[in-house]
């Protein structure tokens, strides 16, 4: 950031309309704020969207604490007389820094972190500092009217509350998601409070907040920031977003994750139509027709969520090589079973909403120049059908026969191609012989195209649900005894099941190397004692105990690799041996760390599941 700052006034409308046709703005006093320069040359200070406010912060890369202070220095909140030229925010900042454009008001650092109940100071019985999410989120929202956003829709006061007694619902919830998602409305700002409970003795945490807006089609953007995914946005009203959300923050046995979502009416909106209440009262919906239509796609967008999710069942960590986010590196046992909602009939969302098709391989074998085609795709939304499109730019017509090879067998079409640039839409199964029949089989398809019986062109491609990686550890070979002073090898074997990741990696630890002395690893290399990795409970700790690392550049489907560990051995003892592996996700783009094992009663020093062998050093 450049030293000197840009000063500039709040935009005389209200930062609060999505869309300036379906809801009334009226003027609101300005207030001033300074923005860095970064955010003033992504034009933050003439935006009035909210949505486009919260987007100039994207990509923003995640600083440690890192903040925006109330006078446009990138600076962190432990450190604020420390000032960096750089960007960077955290989950914190980054809502505080949209926050001040969406509420119009300069929060300073002290009064968007200022201790509600003071409760949470340095000699508090759950530490320093343990509700910090959850004073944020009430701090910015404090002059605005609001209320909290539960399933049971039921008013929830927050002045007789704190962030023991209200942290909201399970984050892994489905069926409470989509209540709570069908509440919210066009036009108002959502923050929400991540809180778990950690520790012996056990504590509750407010550790991770969130920024959600909706938008006029149906959509509810999620903000936040994250190491491995910097400051990003996904749609959680859509079943690839929530997947994405609830990967980033799965539950295990012993620590169950919540979530508290305040509404609130930023200022300017026409208070007639949304009338300011007390905290815990009822914000009522615009009652414009165009406003209303929009609510329905939000509800239906709720709906669909349950019946589009195909949970999953994996854990997430960070690599040292590639750190994660605490938030991206939580990630333990996913399996969410919510009950199904009964939509009308009518509005019943496509439960093969993410069936897709996979485009592996092609081959021309003659050139026809004035032929085109294109990959198959599916015919229409239903997914039920395949289509294949031809064009003929000739001047005569073209015989055509195409062979297609599925999973429920051999089909053939036999047709014509018409010539001057006439196009033609062959759809399986309804055009093939032996193809009329209800539905498509998933699995590999291999199409063969001929003209005027000569071998044209062929395409494989697979049609199937999305589809992630899967780190798998297939095999350990360990001695179970060893002699003291003995330098012994350890190989450690994982495949990626599932689809090709861009990287990944298999991880060793003693975590007494006392008795177990990591020598060597190959291929890989040994980090020792005081080398800077990430935690999930502080983000950057130094390693305690040294720890091998195998990293993987492109991680290919079903493709096996190897880690050689050498050890030697201490004293006579039992001593344990700490072994897990990771892959980066592909299926809805997230960076979130896939593991093996997905959860376990014991963690590494980095606080990630480990399979445990013990080896007894005689």
């Amino acid at each position: 950031m450049k030293k000197t700052r840009y000063r500039m006034k709040a935009p005389t409308l209200a930062l609060l309309s999505l869309c300036c046709a379906f809801i009334s703005l009226t003027p609101a006093l300005a207030e001033e704020i300074f923005v860095p320069a970064y955010l003033y040359d992504r034009g933050i200070a003439v935006k009035t969207n909210p949505l486009e406010i919260a987007d100039t912060c994207l990509g923003i890369p995640y600083r440690d604490d890192g903040t925006i202070d109330h006078k446009g220095y990138f600076t962190t909140f432990n450190r604020p007389d420390r000032v960096y030229d750089t960007p960077g925010l955290n989950c914190s900042g980054l809502v505080l820094s949209v926050a001040r454009f969406l509420f119009n008001k300069n929060f300073s650092l002290e009064q968007a972190t200022r201790d509600r109940q003071k409760n949470s100071g340095a000699n508090a019985a759950f530490g320093k500092d343990w509700d910090f999410g959850y004073d944020l989120i009430l701090n910015v929202t404090e002059h605005a009217p609001r209320r909290v956003i539960m399933p049971d829709t039921r008013p929830h006061p927050l002045d007789t509350s704190d962030g023991l007694s209200l942290r909201g619902f399970d984050l892994q919830d489905g069926n409470a998601w989509a209540a709570v998602l069908r509440q919210m409305q066009p036009g108002k700002i959502y923050l929400g409070s991540i809180s778990r409970e950690t520790g012996n003795p056990r504590r509750v945490l407010h550790y991770h907040v969130v920024l959600m807006i909706p938008d006029e089609k149906g959509g509810v953007w999620l903000y936040h920031s994250t190491r491995r995914s910097r400051a990003h946005k996904m749609n959680i009203n859509t079943a690839g977003g929530i997947n994405r959300l609830w990967a980033q923050f799965r539950d295990s046995g012993h620590d169950r994750k919540k979530i508290l979502i305040v509404e609130a009416l930023p200022p300017g909106r026409d208070q007639d139509k949304a009338p300011a209440t007390t905290a815990g009262g009822p914000l009522q919906a615009p009652e414009s027709a165009a406003s209303a239509s929009s609510e329905d796609r939000l509800a239906l967008k709720a709906m669909e969520i349950l019946d589009n999710v195909r949970p999953v069942a994996r854990d997430t960590a960070q690599l040292s090589a590639n750190p994660t986010s605490r938030a991206d590196s939580e990630e333990e046992e996913f399996q969410p079973q919510p009950s199904r909602p009964q939509p009308a009939p009518a509005t019943r969302p496509d439960p093969l909403a993410n069936l897709t098709i996979s485009h592996l391989s092609g081959k021309v074998f003659r050139s026809f120049p004035d032929l085109v085609t294109q990959i198959p795709r599916f015919a229409d939304d239903s997914k039920q059908a395949i289509k294949f499109s031809f064009r003929n730019n000739g001047g005569r017509p073209r015989d055509l026969s195409l062979l297609l090879r599925g999973p429920a067998g051999d089909f053939r079409y036999q047709g014509q191609v018409l010539q001057g640039g006439k196009d033609l839409v062959v759809v399986y199964p309804r055009d093939f012989a032996r193809g009329s029949r209800g539905g498509l089989d998933q699995g590999k398809y291999g199409m063969e195209a001929h003209v005027d019986g000569e071998k044209w062109c062929a395409n494989v491609f697979e049609v199937d649900f999305l589809k992630d990686a899967e780190p798998k550890i297939i095999d350990v070979k360990i001695p179970a005894t060893v002699a003291s002073g003995q330098t012994f090898s350890v190989k450690v074997a994982a495949r990626n099941q599932g689809k090709e990741s861009d990287y990944g990696g298999i991880t060793l630890s003693a975590p007494d190397p006392h008795g177990l002395k990591l020598v060597s690893a190959r291929p890989g290399k040994i980090y020792g004692r005081g080398s800077t990795v990430l935690s999930i409970t502080q983000d950057k700790i130094k390693t305690k105990v040294p720890m091998a690392e195998e990293w993987i550049e492109l991680w290919g489907e079903n493709k096996t690799h190897e880690l050689e560990a050498k050890i030697q051995a201490g004293p006579p003892g039992t001593y344990p041996l700490y072994i897990r592996c990771a892959i980066r996700g592909v299926a809805v783009k997230s960076s979130v760390i896939l593991m093996d094992p997905v959860s376990s009663d014991t963690v590494d020093q980095q606080g990630f599941p480990v399979k445990v062998y013990n080896i007894q050093v005689r």
